[in-house]
């Protein structure tokens, strides 16, 4: 099914309807094909794909690609404006999220130990101080904000400690590093792109100028393959890092948020602790932090099947969220159900680029989400749940904020 250029443009499902309830939209498209070709919020052409096994076979497939500046036209069109652009990307790219094989497992080589289970394990102490302390700052008995007020604090905090991060910087990141997450169009996108990659060289020059225990610290003394990673690199793991954070962050927000729009499932948390991390799964996904993954673009042509072949060269956006609903997958996917047993979902990725901090982050959901059971078993959303409103974002699903009442 290779598009014809000549003929009308793919529709426009982008609205702002669709990204405040994005489920009707996605649930016809899955249902029609595995990818379908629409028009993205910029105008360009883009294969959204809603099913599990494709977008499952997308992510670990090598034809896709990340790196859109080596798409052919894309090196055609270079001014000295995109060069600019495309250098402060690599800076902040080079990763495993970012790069494509084979660095990533290059680069995820150096950072596996250091984010492992034991690892992982002998910090969660310090995650129960940080939740803790965040829980503990919260004074009055009026409406909370959570995401600015508790996800935030907590998720920073958690990776600031790792990272060496002062309290200014703590504070100040979010507003810098949301704008290029949401993929907002603005005058200060490329400032923040600089900022963010500048960011991450001084952490990785001043742990050198004053070596601290950190995780930056263990990873400049790894070596990955035969080769230590350099300064380069380190600074590109450290945004890697601070994203885990704000993607945690905003995780947690949402699982929050679906816990209180299901009373019974709350409970039913409230009385067997037992089932925390099957809660956990079940929020991330029923309602992980991404709606989709991308863009990506095809370096060949790749065969979905029932007619569907997406030529090299297009842009995709792999629908995570539309996938761990679907119900060739997941039996009534759209019903919130703490106790599912199959948590296959894709909301922390697949194959070469799942998330290397999703130990770190089920940590921090777990921790976060018992502590608030214990300290507000009675916490309730402040308004209605249909006053709650998203981002409008073609790949993130994070809600601008959640007003919620704890006692």
């Amino acid at each position: 099914m290779s598009p014809d250029r000549t003929v009308a443009p793919p529709p426009e499902i982008f609205t702002p309807a669709f990204f405040q309830n994005s489920h009707p939209v996605l649930d016809a498209l899955r249902a029609q094909a595995p990818a379908t070709l629409v028009t993205g919020v910029s105008g360009s052409r883009l294969w959204l794909v809603p099913r599990y096994e494709a977008a499952r076979t997308l992510l670990a497939s090598p034809a896709v690609r990340k790196d859109e500046w080596k798409r052919p036209d894309r090196r055609e069109r270079h001014t000295v404006r995109s060069e600019r652009r495309r250098e402060t990307s690599a800076r902040i790219r080079a990763n495993m999220i970012g790069a494509d094989p084979p660095d990533p497992q290059r680069l995820r080589h150096s950072t596996q130990q250091a984010l492992s289970r034991g690892p992982v394990e002998a910090m969660r102490r310090r995650v129960e101080v940080f939740a803790d302390d965040t829980l503990g700052a919260l004074r009055g008995s009026g409406p909370v904000e959570f995401r600015a007020r508790i996800a935030y604090p907590f998720a920073i905090a958690v990776i600031g400690e790792l990272l060496g991060l002062r309290d200014d910087e703590q504070a100040a990141f979010p507003a810098w590093f949301e704008p290029l997450m949401c993929r907002r169009s603005s005058p200060g996108d490329q400032k923040s792109s600089q900022f963010i990659a500048d960011f991450g060289e001084r952490l990785v020059d001043r742990g050198r100028a004053q070596p601290v225990r950190g995780l930056l610290s263990t990873l400049g003394s790894r070596r990955a393959g035969r080769r230590a990673l350099s300064r380069h690199e380190l600074a590109s793991a450290a945004f890697l890092l601070l994203i885990a954070g704000v993607e945690t962050a905003n995780a947690l927000t949402n699982g929050v948020y679906a816990l209180l729009r299901h009373p019974g499932q709350y409970d039913a948390l409230l009385a067997d602790r037992g089932l925390l991390r099957g809660a956990v799964e079940e929020c991330l996904r029923h309602e992980g932090p991404f709606r989709a993954v991308g863009p990506r673009h095809t370096a060949e042509p790749v065969d979905l099947g029932e007619g569907v072949t997406i030529p090299a060269g297009e842009f995709l956006l792999i629908a995570v969220g539309a996938a761990n609903r679907d119900p060739r997958r997941f039996p009534d996917p759209h019903r919130f159900d703490i106790t599912r047993t199959d948590h296959q979902h894709l909301a922390m990725g697949h194959g070469t680029h799942r998330c290397i901090g999703s130990l770190l982050a089920y940590a921090q959901m777990e921790v976060l989400f018992g502590r608030l059971l214990d300290r507000f078993p009675r916490m309730r959303l402040a308004v209605p749940a249909e006053k709650v409103r998203r981002q409008q974002s073609m790949t993130m699903n994070w809600l601008e904020d959640l007003p919620v009442l704890l006692r």
